[in-house]
């Protein structure tokens, strides 16, 4: 089709599309990314299957820890190094172990 897209443009449309139904899965991964000039957002996926959760824009754990107390049952986190993702998981599944997955690594 030789369409040209902007980066923001695709994650634009990308963020219109629906996720499957949520299913709380055993191992989490919790990751930030960059929307578009200083704006980052948190994409929580299913390890496992490797399939998105949900995202949301901003990366706090005033966010994270709520989600998980809403979605008991995650044994595994993967993160980052961040200490906001640490205090969230650590506010939300305190007996969920928490690790760094082989791409922060």
């Amino acid at each position: 089709m030789n369409i040209r897209l902007s980066r923001v443009a695709v994650l634009s449309q990308l963020m219109r599309v629906p996720l499957p139904p949520l299913v709380t899965p055993r191992v989490l991964g919790v990751d930030d990314f960059a929307l578009y000039g200083g704006t980052y957002g948190t994409l929580l996926v299913d390890a496992t299957t490797r399939l998105p959760l949900t995202f949301w824009e901003g990366r706090d754990a005033e966010q994270l820890g709520p989600w998980l107390r809403e979605h008991p049952g995650v044994g595994v986190a993967c993160r980052d190094g961040s200490l906001t993702y640490r205090q969230g998981i650590t506010a939300g599944a305190p007996e969920a172990v928490q690790v760094s997955d082989r791409f922060h690594l």
